[in-house]
């Protein structure tokens, strides 16, 4: 309950036997959020050590993702971390090796900020390309003399548009791709079009 009773018992066995039957199917990721797990997570970490147990590789936990009220918000944000990070990491492993270990390695985080390389997940890489526009916008302005300034940042599959007035705008509950997100963000307006986006006319549209 939201007052942290134990209406239903974790059934440990049920629990193992699904994400056994999961695993069987090749699925390597789990997210695990329950409905009041933002209080009282203790079922939610005990689910993620059964996932390590049968074998999971990446195993996000919505108390420790986004540890919101809002269930839906905190799940979708999990899940999609748990989508995410077992790609991130291998990506930031292979930069990781190019280098040797005196190397600090630091990465662009969707807030703005950066995280060392133990330390980026998923949930933090959604926007961080478009994050590092905004932040590189900014530095720009004010060495140009200026406080204020609008940013448009066009790639190859999108545009990104953005708001500086002196300090970073930032959300903590956003839609990316119509997933949602409640993790801090920059404030960032996605067009769904770049420098290789085709354009073309079929007679109507």
């Amino acid at each position: 309950t939201a007052e942290g009773e134990v209406l239903t018992p974790l059934n440990e066995r049920q629990m193992r036997l699904e994400l056994a039957r999961a695993h069987a199917k090749g699925i390597r990721s789990c997210a695990v959020a329950c409905l009041h797990g933002w209080a009282y997570p203790a079922h939610e970490q005990r689910i993620a050590e059964i996932a390590k147990e049968v074998g999971f590789t990446q195993v996000s936990v919505s108390s420790a993702i986004s540890n919101l009220i809002k269930y839906i918000g905190r799940a979708d944000t999990t899940v999609a971390d748990a989508y995410l990070s077992s790609v991130v990491n291998a990506y930031v492993q292979r930069i990781a090796a190019a280098f040797d270990e005196t190397t600090r390695l630091l990465f662009m985080q969707s807030n703005g900020g950066l995280a060392a390389a133990g330390a980026f997940r998923g949930r933090d890489a959604v926007l961080s390309g478009p994050a590092g526009g905004v932040v590189a916008t900014a530095a720009a302005a004010r060495r140009a003399g200026f406080d204020r300034v609008l940013g448009f940042d066009m790639g190859g599959t999108s545009t990104d548009v953005s708001h500086y007035a002196g300090e970073f705008e930032r959300t903590n509950d956003t839609v990316v791709a119509g997933v949602r997100l409640t993790t801090p963000m920059l404030q960032i307006h996605t067009v769904a079009a770049g420098g290789g986006s085709i354009c073309f006319f079929d007679g109507a549209r």
